[in-house]
């Protein structure tokens, strides 16, 4: 009888495991995506004669356990050829890069994340990129 219940106790714990997975149930899926307000995706952007570029993003849902931080990434190409790696503050919705950490004709990629305080999790991204235009 304790083998049958056990059993029984296995195979239910394995089924709400496996729900949880195919559900798309990670920690992860519970912290909020963050919504990009520009640069626009797939867009030129001029950098002639300017001093930086500003990435903004809307403020995000705040996650379940409160907002840790948001983490913003900027990288040459859709590479590992990372540019600017930083994690922001919570209340903190745009940030500058300096227009020499750009390149004339190049595609830049970009995406931003937020944290959930309790979970310590980091949120899905979208990737966004843009061409560089310098005359």
């Amino acid at each position: 009888m304790k083998k049958i219940a056990l059993c029984m106790t296995i195979c239910i714990m394995l089924a709400a495991l496996s729900a949880t997975v195919f559900a798309g149930g990670s920690e992860r899926d519970k912290v909020p995506m963050v919504a990009y307000l520009s640069p626009d995706n797939d867009s030129e952007v001029d950098l002639t004669g300017t001093q930086s570029r500003t990435f903004k993003w809307k403020s995000a849902p705040i996650p379940g356990g409160g907002r840790e931080a948001y983490r913003f990434k900027l990288a040459k190409g859709f590479g590992y050829d990372t540019i600017v790696s930083e994690n922001l503050g919570q209340g903190v919705f745009s940030t500058e890069v300096p227009a020499d950490k750009f390149e004339d004709g190049v595609t830049y990629s970009w995406y931003v994340q937020q944290c959930d305080a309790s979970l310590m999790v980091w949120s899905r991204y979208d990737t966004w990129s843009f061409k560089v235009i310098k005359k």
